[in-house]
Order: structure tokens, then sequence, then C-alpha cells
């Protein structure tokens, strides 16, 4: 069973691991929405997950600044979701825009931001106690080595069909293309990447893989 997970995209921010769990995190439940209730956050990411985000983020905080390095949100976001962010008045799009740095301590935790024009290089300084990096995330299969079919993206496909001919079956749901080799997880192509969704395919995978052991007694 592969269940290697996956690594979250970081950008290049020096002090950046200080503050892991500290400010910065890589999603946003009803856990973080409640640690930052009231109180003035950044979001960086320009994808439909990072969109989502904001939309569950912004009725619970003072203000939201979502950053993007590319000149807007069109090209990578959801048309309803564009629209429904722009609804939003607590929350101000930093387009061609970076995070080049943080500020705070381990004890105060984050602090502050500071924001980067990719064109000119002006600077600026925003107070925050939260960041939400939402910029994507790249499975843990180099190690597999072409051992099973994976997407575009390198996650590990399953449910599709075996590399195999000679198998008179179908693949399980959580089956990858070798017969019984399953992936479950943040490293399998369109799974949920959250915990409670990887556990709840770690429970289904068993019965998964005692009907395979089964039809090969």
């Amino acid at each position: 069973m592969i269940a290697s997970g996956a690594r979250y995209r970081r950008p290049d921010i020096a002090n950046l691991s200080d503050f892991d769990g500290n400010g910065v995190s890589y999603w946003a439940s009803s856990i973080e929405a409640k640690l930052c209730e009231g109180e003035e956050v950044a979001l960086i990411g320009g994808g439909n997950s990072a969109g989502q985000a904001v939309v569950f983020l912004a009725p619970k905080v003072k203000h939201l600044h979502l950053v993007v390095r590319g000149p807007g949100l069109e090209a990578t976001m959801s048309r309803y979701l564009i629209d429904r962010i722009g609804a939003l008045r607590n929350v101000s799009l930093h387009t061609g825009t970076e995070v080049v740095a943080l500020d705070g301590d381990r004890t105060a935790g984050l602090t502050k931001a500071v924001f980067r024009k990719r064109a000119s290089g002006a600077t600026k300084d925003v107070a925050l106690r939260h960041l939400f990096l939402f910029i994507g995330a790249d499975p843990n299969a180099g190690w597999l080595d072409g051992c099973v079919v994976e997407d575009a993206k390198g996650f590990v496909v399953t449910g599709a069909g075996f590399s195999i001919d000679d198998v008179a079956r179908a693949p399980l749901p959580l089956e990858t293309s070798m017969p019984g080799v399953f992936a479950i997880g943040d490293v399998r192509a369109n799974s949920t990447k959250r915990v409670g969704a990887a556990i709840g395919e770690g429970a289904a995978v068993v019965a998964q893989i005692h009907q395979v052991l089964a039809q090969a007694n």
C-alpha cells in the first residue's frame, strides 16, 4: 500500500519554518478560522483551493489579503469563486505580489509580513498574525520510479485500469495500475488533501485488500 503523502510547496522565505504551526498554516479548517477570528490575515495562492479558503475565512476575519504572483485570478481560478471574492468587502487582492519576509518570534508568533511588488520591487509591511499558504503540493512518489501509473503531476492513479493485460478483473477504487498495489491519502490522484479523508481511505482500503486476497485464494 502506497501512503507516502505529499509535500506542500513553500515560498522562498528564509525563516518560514520558524512560524509553521505558529502563524503559518497550509490549510483552513474550522480550527484555524477560530484562531484567526477578528484578526488581519493573508493568504497566498490563486487556485480554486485558495479561492475556497478565502470564501471560508473572510466572514470570520477582520481583513484578508489575497496575495497572487500572477497578474490576476482569471487563468487559475473558477469564475464563480472570483465573483464571490470580488463581493467580499474585507478582502484585498494583491496581484503581481509575493511575500518575501516574516517577522515575529516563537513566543508571540507571527506579527508581520513584507509584501513586494514583483515588477517594481516596492515593499510594504503588513501587520498580521496568520498566513495561509495555498500554492499546491507535490506528491512524495519519486521513489516509485514508474512502477505504477501516475497523472501529469506525479500523483498515483487508482481505479482506472491495470497495466498488465492478463488480469481478469477490474481494479478496485483504491487499487493502482499494478494488481494488488493500493494507494491512499495525499499521494493518490484526485484525493481530498485532508487528514480526515486520508484516514477514511485508510479504513476503506483494508476491505479492498481483503477482497483481493480472498480472490487469490
